[in-house]
């Protein structure tokens, strides 16, 4: 299995026991990263407020941008409802020894990327309580 996010929900920044939680490919990360640089959000190891996910660390996620990441979720969500029940998307230009690029395919499941999505986006709403 490859790198992968965990998104969860706690009830406080100081608790730690999550109480939902969906984890994501690097892949599908990176594939909608713009979308997500939309969001604001709180980086707890620097202190600061800016927007998107830190790549590197724990992200926190408040009221502001739980709304804002639902609807980036849900809209995803119903995009990949439209693609074929297996599909590639495009990934990361890479480059092999002898130097030729190509671009990464990338097999997915209709299925289990909506389901996913969905339920990150379900995570997102309960932050509103």
């Amino acid at each position: 299995m490859g790198l992968t996010h965990e998104f969860f929900l706690v009830r406080s920044e100081s608790d730690d026991e999550p109480v939902e939680q969906v984890v994501l490919s690097d892949n599908l990360v990176l594939y909608i990263q713009d979308s997500l640089r939309w969001i604001p959000s709180f980086n707890p190891s620097t202190q600061e407020d800016y927007f998107g996910l830190n790549y590197h660390g724990i992200t926190l996620i408040r009221h502001e941008g739980a709304n804002l990441l639902k609807d980036i979720c849900l809209s995803w969500s119903r995009l990949f409802s439209l693609a074929p029940s297996t599909f590639q998307l495009t990934g990361d230009f890479v480059s092999d020894d002898n130097g030729n690029g190509y671009y990464e395919k990338l097999n997915c499941t209709r299925d289990d990327l909506t389901k996913s999505l969905l339920t990150l986006a379900a995570i997102a709403e309960m932050a509103f309580y």
